[in-house]
């Protein structure tokens, strides 16, 4: 009778023992044997908590397969990690459950609810429809093409594609860093999508000055909403929204992002220097009621504001929270501000959270000190309703103030714009480095937004050239 032939050992690592054995075994790599194409590598592995080590054997369809399979169970081994799961695993691991995963570690990273909603529902708008069934081991760049196609026909905008390939950058990262896929396999290499048009010496973020409103219709919407939102107003839907006028000009001359002028409180107003504190942000989750979380970046600044916004609208209000009158003495409504700091200050004390002080001790948010509210739930307003307050506004002006008519084309979070360019950097004459930390941003985050290289050697070209 014919012996069988053994077949061909290509490569085996380094020796090794388990536990309650002496003899030691190696990682081995065989080729295809009589009969069959398959590549062989033999391991063992652990079987569980006392269960001596099992013999597992993957098999591989090509030489550069089994020898990527024989490196990943070496570098395992030496690192007591994962081994090379079996095909049935790997095709079982499809970008549906990798986009699971990429939304768990997203929460684990403690990304904002909003950052999470938009990261799934990119996800099951556009990728899992197109590649959900995909295992992530094929994961090539003709399926994220497929992605990006199917993106282009609802998102119009440059930053939305763009959100959307870095998702898929983001997933593919997550995919190497879990080993699912190989890290030689790059599936959006050779991916591009068209390249904005900017100007010279600009940043793909750049805001364009015409997107910065003017402070003439800035003080026009803020006029407009004291007259709508006021008690003498007689719209009953614009009146649930008082103070509306004051929380434009907060933003027109603060520069505070939407979610950080909802969540202002009394006690983050410091009327004996000048600046509110921005310590919070009010987030309104889909499916579920507002909260008061971190500021963005969890960066706390302090934003310096005009004395008649601070005195003249801010500090009735905070008087009237602190229960007291509003015409009360400033010293008076100074110490009730303290008092109710101290108060916080020492129940966070008794706190394990080490983290936890007089500006983020949690509170019920009914029970909270918020400067501007919805009358009917008493709580900040949501994003939506804002918005739809805001357009009312707009289009009162643009009927009763056209001089001062608010462009269609600049929306709310545009007078961010403008308390950046237009009053911290040109009327105040602040360095953009002082701008950056009223705003709470990266100093090359605010360069790349309002900051043209050579703009001012243009704007001085220009006015030698009308001079001739």
């Amino acid at each position: 009778m014919a012996t069988r032939s053994q077949p061909k050992l290509l490569a085996q690592g380094k020796p090794r023992t388990t536990e309650g054995s002496s003899r030691p075994w190696r990682v081995r790599l065989y080729a295809p044997s009589n009969g069959s194409n398959k590549y062989q590598v033999f391991f063992k592995a652990p079987a569980g908590d006392g269960e001596p080590w099992k013999r597992v054997l993957r098999r591989a369809a090509s030489e550069e397969e089994a020898r990527r399979i024989f490196a990943q169970a070496e570098a395992a081994l030496d690192t007591e990690s994962e081994t090379p799961v079996g095909a049935d695993i790997r095709a079982a691991r499809t970008i549906r459950m990798l986009g699971e995963e990429y939304l768990k570690d997203s929460i684990e990273r403690g990304k904002q609810p909003r950052t999470m909603e938009q990261r799934e529902s990119r996800l099951n708008a556009h990728i899992l429809p197109t590649i959900g069934d995909v295992p992530v081991t094929k994961w090539r760049v003709e399926h994220s093409r497929k992605v990006m196609e199917k993106g282009s026909k609802t998102l119009f905008s440059q930053r939305g594609r763009e959100d959307l390939r870095g998702q898929l950058a983001a997933m593919r990262k997550l995919a190497w860093r879990l080993g699912w896929l190989d890290r030689a396999v790059d599936p959006l290499d050779g991916l591009e999508i068209g390249r904005a048009t900017v100007h010279h010496g600009a940043t793909a973020q750049y805001v364009d000055p015409r997107l910065r409103p003017e402070t003439r219709q800035v003080r026009a919407m803020a006029a407009a909403a004291d007259r709508l939102c006021g008690p003498d107003g007689t719209d009953p839907l614009m009146t649930r929204l008082p103070l509306f006028g004051t929380k434009i000009r907060l933003a027109g001359f603060g520069g505070l992002r939407l979610g950080e002028q909802n969540a202002l409180r009394a006690i983050d107003v410091f009327f004996d220097q000048g600046y509110v504190h921005v310590n919070g942000s009010w987030i309104t989750p889909r499916r579920a009621p507002g909260f008061r979380g971190p500021v963005k970046n969890h960066t706390l600044h302090e934003v310096p504001l005009p004395n008649s916004l601070m005195r003249g609208e801010l500090l009735p209000r905070v008087a009237v929270l602190l229960g007291l009158p509003a015409d009360a003495a400033l010293q008076r409504m100074l110490n009730a501000q303290e008092e109710e700091r101290q108060r916080r200050a020492a129940l966070a004390q008794r706190e394990r959270d080490r983290s936890l002080a007089w500006w983020n001790y949690p509170v019920p948010p009914k029970d909270e000190l918020w400067l501007f509210v919805d009358t009917v739930t008493g709580l900040p307003v949501k994003p939506e309703m804002h918005n739809e307050r805001w357009h009312r506004v707009r289009a009162w002006v643009e009927e009763n103030d056209p001089d001062n008519a608010w462009p269609r084309t600049i929306v709310y979070r545009n007078l961010r714009h403008h308390a950046a360019t237009k009053w911290f950097h040109e009327e105040l004459g602040e360095p953009w480095e002082v701008v950056a930390q009223y705003l709470g941003d990266k100093l090359t985050t605010v360069l790349n937004h309002y900051v043209r290289a050579g703009e001012d050697a243009l704007r001085d070209s220009v006015d030698k050239l009308a001079r001739r």
